[in-house]
């Protein structure tokens, strides 16, 4: 349920008739916020391979580049307006360096960090017709330090997106839009557990402060405050929604 904070009549209205674009909306934490944005009323603009029932649907494996960067300039021609970019998608595979490919590597980059470069770079002038901009890019706590389970290219590219939130914060302030990612800790997803066994879930929770494993919705609140006015002065920011790992 979405939190009483953002049912708020003022908060409503950052929502209802907004047009956002978002990845990895198919599970997840991205589901999570699909579901939310479509509760308050907003146009969403999907971006993926996978299909579901919402009008504003375009196919793309965001691993293609040049595909993805064709599309979205086709995407910027047709909507005059967009007032939000969510960026989920991600993907990982949890093995060492040694075993990790060139081809895997640049893959694993293209959808978590490059195609969020290239999302920003085609949505900057429609964007900038918002009254309240924002572009929210999902990271993790990994992309601050280490994981004990994920790869390095994971971990790389999740940091990255917090250096170009940063950079683009500064680039896109003076068209006053916002660039802000959230880092979730481990979140109770089909991706976590595929990537821990019981027993490391169980030691996991045993060392987070706040004892629990967190929600997709935990994180969505976080994503649709950095997409409200309500966090109208925040930008370049990480909001680690950890329950207190960091």
């Amino acid at each position: 349920m979405i939190s009483s904070l953002l049912n708020k009549k003022k908060t409503y209205k950052d929502f209802r008739n907004k047009t956002f674009v978002l990845t990895g909306y198919s599970n997840g934490i991205g589901r999570q916020v699909y579901e939310n944005l479509n509760s308050l009323g907003s146009k969403i603009i999907l971006i993926g391979r996978k299909k579901i029932k919402n009008k504003e649907y375009f196919e793309c494996d965001l691993s293609d580049s040049i595909k993805l960067d064709l599309l979205c300039r086709s995407i910027s021609k047709r909507f005059n307006r967009i007032d939000g970019i969510v960026h989920c998608a991600g993907i990982n595979n949890c093995v060492n360096i040694s075993e990790i490919p060139l081809n895997e590597w640049n893959k694993v980059f293209a959808v978590n960090l490059t195609s969020a470069y290239i999302l920003s770079k085609n949505f900057k002038n429609n964007l900038s017709k918002s009254n309240n901009p924002s572009i929210v890019f999902v990271s993790s706590i990994a992309g601050h330090r280490k994981s004990v389970v994920s790869g390095a290219h994971y971990v790389s590219s999740k940091a990255g997106l917090i250096g170009l939130s940063k950079q683009l914060s500064h680039e896109f302030g003076k068209n006053k839009i916002r660039v802000n990612c959230i880092s979730p800790s481990q979140t109770a997803t089909k991706m976590l557990k595929k990537s821990m066994t019981k027993e490391q879930t169980q030691k996991l929770i045993r060392s987070i402060p706040l004892g629990r494993l967190a929600t997709t919705q935990d994180q969505s609140n976080g994503i649709l405050f950095l997409l409200s006015s309500l966090s109208s002065y925040i930008t370049g920011s990480s909001v680690n929604i950890d329950g207190g790992q960091i």
